[in-house]
């Protein structure tokens, strides 16, 4: 899959003719960008007066505030498996005064490769070194009196699953404990559905999904645009 830049030029030249009346989809068809993409460059034009968002001012010391971030995030993990960006957000300025947004603390997670599923691993990790440790002081310390047991019912382990699908069948699915978030869809479409997508109009250009809430990610539509589904 190659990744597609489009100039200024274009982005001006499609918002023109949008302007003048023309069809969107007669826009897209004829050069070949995404309905998405002129809904962002239009919202880009009146935001800045301009088809492409202005530099980002520095972040100041980046290194120390990653570092921070990474330290926290899996601290978080270890105590939370199932924790999301909201709370990490809130956990690092509380606890780490690093006030960070949701999406800067994606794209650090992104930029590092500390994905959703890589904590769970290091959380599960953990936790096997905490029964470790467990077995081997009740080992040290076998003898006494047997305990009493009462069998209670107790509900399973919640699983989700996401899965996409075409005219001709599956192409991925992804099952989790508990449930998914933001963060663990916009994983799931990165790592499983655009490496299988190609450039409009190709087959396997067009996603399509409901509007759920964790869908509403605009690094996720960012990454999408730049796949050129």
């Amino acid at each position: 899959m190659v990744n597609r830049r489009i100039s200024p030029d274009l982005k001006v030249t499609a918002l023109r003719l949008w302007e003048l009346g023309w069809d969107v989809e007669l826009i897209t068809e004829s050069l070949s960008i995404s309905r998405a993409s002129i809904y962002r460059w239009r919202q880009i034009f009146e935001e800045t007066q301009s088809v492409n968002r202005p530099p980002s001012a520095p972040m100041g010391r980046p290194r120390a505030i990653i570092r921070a971030v990474m330290t926290a995030i899996v601290e978080v993990y270890n105590n939370k498996a199932d924790a999301y960006l909201d709370e990490l957000v809130w956990w690092l300025a509380v606890h780490h005064d690093l006030p960070i947004s949701r999406s800067a603390l994606q794209k650090n997670l992104v930029s590092v490769g500390l994905t959703h599923k890589l904590l769970h691993k290091i959380a599960r990790e953990r936790d096997e070194e905490v029964r470790a440790e467990f077995r081997a002081v009740i080992h040290e310390h076998s003898n006494g009196e047997h305990a009493d047991f009462v069998d209670n019912f107790v509900r399973g382990e919640r699983y989700s699953m996401v899965a996409a699908i075409t005219v001709e069948g599956y192409v991925s699915t992804r099952v989790i404990p508990g449930s998914f978030n933001a963060a663990e869809f916009y994983d799931y479409v990165v790592e499983q559905i655009l490496p299988d997508t190609n450039p409009y109009p190709g087959n396997r250009s067009i996603l399509i999904m409901d509007n759920c809430r964790i869908h509403h990610n605009l690094e996720l539509l960012d990454m999408v645009n730049t796949a050129g589904a």
